[in-house]
């Protein structure tokens, strides 16, 4: 028997049929799990994403690639709703038109950090979020390396971003090999303190080092399916403009057009995925020789 709660907000227990499969392979499954949105957004394949808070420009345009590429192919993304890496995954996932799940570290109702409010009702209404803390808890020092478990239980790939060695995604990065997951990372600068985390996975943990976005799908045992490519036009062919007119980052076309800047990030992201920019190693964005 479900209770619900205010918001449409409902709770489930291990017994009932609905409750997430693969939460039950947990040593301590939650007895009581919270839920707001469709069950069925959290359904197989599922990648998790996660990273620092403090992420990067870098850190950030690759957490968008790999979001986008997943959605792009039927696959849920899971986070944590925290800021930085988490963040940007959700919306990145919400923006292609792909399915999410928010794990978060306080009640059900209640919204950490505070500007995320409006990006968890988003997700709640077009994904799933869900939650082990009843409502009212405002959350606390442990619960959110806590909620890191049923973030790796839920995925078949934990994909690691960016890390510095304090990074709470670590801890999720654990769960998933202690639960026989997969686990891959993407690769950093050596002198990067912010990506020296997943150097150290890729050492210490042998993880899947992440080259491109494919690759996750590859560890899916799923093949990419080429693009036609966008057709250039709306928010594509403006964006498109302002850089073959000079602009060399997300932050000048923003300015350019007087589009938002995450608006402009998401295109650019979906336009190097099709091969129509590149990134160089400074974080500029060029038009792809050829394209257009």
């Amino acid at each position: 028997m479900h209770s619900f709660f205010r918001d449409g907000a409902r709770c489930l227990t291990p017994e009932e049929t609905d409750y997430p499969a693969r939460l039950r392979d947990l040593k301590a499954a939650p007895r009581h799990l919270w839920v707001r949105g469709t069950l069925a957004i959290g359904e197989p394949p599922v990648v998790a994403i996660v990273g620092t808070r403090k992420a990067t420009p870098y850190g950030e345009r690759v957490a968008r690639a790999i979001a986008t590429t997943c959605a792009r192919h039927g696959v849920c993304v899971v986070s944590g709703l925290a800021r930085g890496v988490d963040a940007v995954a959700h919306e990145a996932t919400l923006d292609a038109g792909g399915r999410t799940v928010a794990v978060l570290g306080t009640g059900i109702d209640q919204y950490y950090p505070r500007q995320h409010r409006a990006l968890q009702e988003r997700i709640a209404r077009d994904g799933l979020v869900m939650s082990e803390f009843g409502p009212g808890d405002a959350g606390h020092a442990g619960a959110f390396p806590q909620r890191n478990r049923l973030i790796a239980a839920l995925a078949d790939v934990t994909v690691v971003v960016e890390a510095p060695e304090s990074s709470g995604a670590l801890n999720t990065a654990r769960y998933a090999r202690e639960l026989g997951r997969t686990l891959a990372v993407v690769p950093h600068n050596i002198d990067a303190p912010t990506g020296r985390g997943c150097n150290l996975l890729l050492r210490h943990e042998h993880a899947e080092p992440i080259l491109a976005p494919d690759d996750v799908l590859a560890l899916l045992r799923m093949a990419a399916t080429p693009t036609v490519g966008l057709a250039l036009d709306g928010e594509a062919a403006i964006c498109w403009h302002t850089l073959t007119n000079g602009a060399d980052s997300a932050a000048a076309v923003a300015r350019e057009t007087g589009l938002p800047l995450r608006q402009v990030s998401s295109v650019l992201a979906l336009l190097e995925i099709d091969g129509l920019v590149t990134f160089d190693a400074a974080g500029r964005v060029h038009p792809a020789i050829g394209a257009g």
